[in-house]
């Protein structure tokens, strides 16, 4: 199967193996199809999350309160995703992870730029440019790449 790719790992030095792929021009971007893919399973997982928010919520008798805890759960949701394991559910369905632009591991506040930048409107149609990527890519200067 070849050498396990790691975005993460140090650069190495040429004769060894895997020589090369720390680099970013050797991080292979996830298509669009994977891009749609991470959006429907994510979309799942955040809707069970709602769900269960929204039900514990009337049951405490909070119901006015069920679209900021959703609000709520959608930053939380990212945030401990993509900050603290670097990939959501569906990216680790996927195979894919979030990096900066230029290979390393992105910073809190990437990853918060990134979670802010999902709440602008009509922002989903940005990836019907003639680049792969989001706008939430592309200000917090990061990018989804395969594993």
């Amino acid at each position: 199967m070849g050498d396990v790719f790691n975005p993460y790992e140090a650069p190495r030095a040429d004769g060894q193996a895997g020589a090369g792929h720390a680099f970013a021009g050797d991080l292979v971007d996830a298509t669009r199809g994977v891009r749609f893919a991470n959006l429907l399973i994510d979309s799942f997982f955040r809707g069970v999350l709602g769900a269960a928010i929204g039900l514990i919520a009337t049951t405490a008798k909070e119901p006015g309160r069920t679209a900021l805890l959703g609000f709520a759960s959608m930053i939380s949701y990212y945030l401990f995703f993509e900050a603290v394991l670097g990939a959501t559910p569906g990216k680790m369905i996927t195979r894919t992870r979030v990096v900066s632009v230029d290979g390393s591991k992105p910073s809190f506040m990437q990853i918060l730029g990134r979670t802010f930048s999902r709440f602008v409107p009509f922002e989903p149609f940005s990836f019907f440019s003639s680049t792969q990527e989001g706008w939430h890519d592309r200000w917090s200067r990061t990018r989804v790449v395969r594993r």
